[in-house]
């Protein structure tokens, strides 16, 4: 075999892939859930970008988006994990912190659980906004977004589904009369 032939066999072999529990969590941040009405192309969109993931740099940085959003979506509870644990902090998400240094240091913690829960949620969306611009796809948590997938959804015609292009190609249908 030629040199020629080797290299793209080579770049086939190196592709990296997500595993299934990866493209889970992707689905999840991104509000791709299959009742959610999400439109079929921006469905398969997200498939071929998970699924065509060019090199290791690529991989890493998806990989490390896919952990930021898991941080930032256990942060935006209202009422912490730990809470109901013994040794729990038994604080919601505070609204404002106040940290004052000297010769004694302390924290002032102010919760208003809706306002805190607001600036939390803008962080874990911007997180997922990350991860969709490094997929190249919409980030169907946003309200504005989700509002564009009801106003679109059905009218989409993808090639990126196997099998046939469509169930009544011309070469397949028969037309018949029969008069009476």
């Amino acid at each position: 075999m030629s040199l020629f032939l080797l290299k793209p066999i080579a770049i086939w072999l190196n592709k990296m892939e997500l595993d299934n529990y990866q493209k889970s969590k992707i689905r999840f941040h991104l509000g791709f859930n299959s009742g959610a009405q999400v439109p079929a192309g921006d469905r398969s969109r997200l498939e071929e970008a998970m699924a065509l993931i060019p090199d290791d740099y690529w991989y890493e940085e998806i990989v490390y988006h896919i952990k930021r959003c898991d941080i930032a979506w256990k942060a935006s509870a209202a009422i912490p994990d730990d809470y109901f644990d013994p040794g729990g902090t038994k604080t919601l998400n505070p609204s404002r912190q106040e940290i004052i240094s000297g010769d004694v240091q302390r924290t002032i913690n102010t919760s208003d659980p809706l306002k805190g829960d607001d600036y939390f949620r803008e962080i874990y969306l911007r997180e997922c906004d990350r991860m969709a611009e490094t997929l190249y796809v919409p980030n169907y948590r946003r309200p504005e977004v989700r509002r564009y997938a009801f106003e679109r959804a059905g009218a989409d015609f993808i090639m990126a589904v196997p099998g046939p292009a469509d169930t009544s190609v011309a070469c397949r249908i028969v037309l018949s009369q029969s008069w009476r």
